[in-house]
C-alpha cells in the first residue's frame, strides 16, 4: 500500500532543495506559524546532500494539526544552526514552524525530557 503522506513528503522535499529563504534570514526569533513534537533523525550542517547553503533538520514528527495530519518524517530548513545546539539523532523535540516563501523553516527548538 502507498501511503498518501508520501506525495506531500516528495513535495517538502522539492520545495527544501530549491528554497533559499532569504526573508527567513535571522529570523530565528520570529513566532512560529506551527508547533509540533517528534525525534530528531538528522542535524545537516551546510552544505549537504539536502540544501548547499542552509542548515537542515530531519525530523520524524507526530501530527502537526491544521498543517500535516499524519506521522512521518521529512526535512526542515533551519533558521540556524544555533538551534542544534545540545541536540542530537533520537533526541524527542518540540519545535516551531515558520511558514516562508518556498518552504516551513523551523525557528524553534526545545528538547523534551532526559536523555536516557
Amino acid at each position: 500500500m502507498v501511503s498518501r503522506s508520501a506525495p506531500l513528503a516528495a513535495t517538502f522535499l522539492a520545495m527544501l532543495l530549491t528554497a533559499a529563504p532569504a526573508a527567513a534570514q535571522g529570523s530565528a526569533a520570529a513566532q512560529p506559524d506551527w508547533r509540533g513534537t517528534g525525534v530528531v533523525v538528522a542535524l545537516l550542517s551546510p552544505p549537504s546532500s539536502l540544501h548547499a547553503t542552509r542548515p537542515v533538520i530531519i525530523i520524524h514528527h507526530d501530527p502537526i494539526h491544521g498543517l500535516m495530519e499524519e506521522t512521518m518524517s521529512m526535512p526542515f530548513i533551519a533558521a540556524s544552526t544555533e538551534l542544534f545546539q545540545n541536540l542530537r539523532p533520537g533526541d524527542r523535540i518540540a519545535f516551531g514552524l515558520k511558514d516562508v516563501p518556498g518552504a516551513l523553516l523551523v525557528v524553534a527548538i526545545e528538547r523534551l525530557g532526559a536523555r536516557r
